[in-house]
């Protein structure tokens, strides 16, 4: 501590060399001073000289880094760039709408590199959250509990500089194959891995995870207690054989039986082939909307033991119904949005087409060289949509413009937005955690050995199914109808 009323101090930066020292003589100084340094965060501009006088004696109150002048007053050295400065100098990112994040960047401070990441969330559609922050370090991770994504930035020698060190599945989508395996493992460790070293790595790391999958057909009994006694009302079977091996489960929760009668009465079994260890075949029955997604979105999943596959199809239908019934109930049409967004297109084309009335319900519809037949009565066309996919096609919008009628009573009741919120209106709530599982002691007891089956040979397993001779060798053709316009692969 320095006591003023016996000692004078003066404080001065120096601009420049060519410039005296600027002398700091009261806050308004100071300020000035703080805001410079925050536009040009150069450790090594704006040094500080400092001198005390005490009775004509000068008293120095720095560090190693000063001189004494001839007259005896102390000045700060012009403090040259640290060697991490002259490092960085060149690579320095000031801008934080970056299109590219990888290791090893640095950012001019943590406020650049944080505005960096949030642009960079919303152009590859991600989100993150921030687990730690502070003057020396920024943690980020995802949102999702699964999801192993993460991404760290460290101050440099406590500076106001941050470098990006690490991060980990820089895209939560992406998958973590042996290839990328192998190139961690040279780059961070210097161990060069032939691709089935990266890829035994791999199903090593998983079978720790997950534990090993004969273990995940004793989990089942309990599993199914838990959805009983969470989704009242759900249909849940496991069938064993005579000597406790696996047969196959049947799981079907309230909120999708309740929701079928809502639902058009078109059904879509599916079936496709399951490639954990066991193998063996899972079937689903949706909408035919559904069954579209389906099959994109189990793709990976068909690698997991049977409980954590059974507890995937869980969390997907509880994510499901929750996003359908938030988009119903922002629904301001009379039909689902996407059956108003067809019918519009519908309109739209509708246009252009001439009508001719011929009695009362029945339409004659000139589309170019053709002629259409429509019936509102029994709500038909001769183009056959109309009748198969109960919403008006085109050439029924045409004769509903001409006799000036709205749409309402032609439409099927499912695409209505009422029908829509009945379908969802049952959430699929998360289960409890397992360490909150109350299953009585027999259940617990319950045991199921793994399928007898064949199990899946060692080794990388196949990915895509192997394709025969004709279908090889066939050439694919696209064609249309000529009637509704729809296109068709032919082999």
């Amino acid at each position: 501590m320095i006591d003023t009323s016996e000692k004078i101090v003066e404080i001065k930066y120096i601009v420049n060399e060519n410039c005296p020292p600027m002398e700091i003589r009261n806050d308004i100084g100071v300020r000035v001073y703080m805001e410079t340094k925050k536009e040009n965060k150069n450790i090594g501009l704006y040094p500080l000289c400092i001198s005390v006088r005490d009775f004509n004696m000068e008293l120095t109150i720095t560090n190693e880094n000063t001189s004494a002048g001839s007259s005896g007053t102390i000045k700060l050295l012009d403090m040259p760039a640290f060697p991490f400065i002259e490092e960085y100098q060149s690579k320095i990112i000031t801008e934080s709408t970056q299109s590219i994040i990888e290791e090893g960047q640095v950012y001019q401070d943590k406020q650049t590199i944080a505005t960096a990441m949030k642009h960079y969330s919303v152009m590859h559609k991600y989100q993150f959250r921030v687990k730690r922050s502070s003057h020396r370090r920024y943690w980020l991770i995802c949102v999702g509990e699964n999801c192993n994504w993460h991404f760290k930035a460290t101050s440099i020698n406590d500076s106001a500089m941050f470098k990006h060190d690490h991060s980990k599945y820089c895209d939560p989508k992406t998958v973590y194959t042996p290839k990328d395996i192998q190139i961690d493992m040279l780059s961070q460790h210097g161990v060069n891995l032939s691709y089935m070293q990266a890829w035994r790595a791999k199903e090593k790391a998983l079978q720790f995870l997950r534990g090993h999958p004969a273990d995940s057909y004793n989990k089942l009994p309990k599993y199914f207690y838990i959805l009983e006694k969470t989704y009242p009302g759900s249909v849940v079977k496991l069938k064993k054989t005579e000597d406790e091996c696996f047969l196959y489960a049947f799981v079907a929760l309230c909120t999708s039986i309740s929701g079928w009668e809502y639902c058009g009465p078109v059904v879509v079994v599916d079936g496709t082939f399951l490639k954990s260890a066991y193998r063996g075949i899972m079937l689903t029955t949706s909408t035919m909307d559904a069954a579209e997604s389906l099959n994109a979105v189990t793709k990976d999943a068909r690698e997991l033991p049977i409980f954590d596959l059974l507890e995937y199809m869980r969390k997907l239908l509880e994510r499901w119904t929750n996003e359908k019934l938030l988009k119903a109930k922002g629904t301001f049409t009379f039909l689902g949005s996407k059956f108003n967004k067809e019918l519009e297109n519908n309109r739209t084309l509708s246009l252009k087409l001439r009508v001719s009335a011929s009695i009362d319900h029945i339409h004659t519809v000139i589309d170019g060289a053709k002629r259409y037949i429509v019936c509102l009565e029994s709500k038909k066309c001769s183009c056959g949509q109309f009748q198969l996919d109960e919403l008006l096609c085109v050439h029924a919008l045409a004769a509903l413009r001409h006799r000036n009628e709205t749409y309402e009573n032609y439409c099927s009741p499912y695409y209505t937005k009422e029908s829509l919120l009945c379908t969802y209106e049952i959430p699929v709530n998360p289960l409890p955690d397992k360490s909150k599982w109350n299953v009585p002691q027999h259940i617990s007891d319950e045991v199921v050995n793994p399928p007898t089956g064949e199990k899946r040979q060692p080794g990388r397993p196949q990915k895509e199914r192997y394709k025969t001779y004709d279908e090889l060798k066939s050439k694919k053709y696209k064609v249309s109808c000529g009637n509704c316009g729809v296109f068709k692969i032919i082999m």
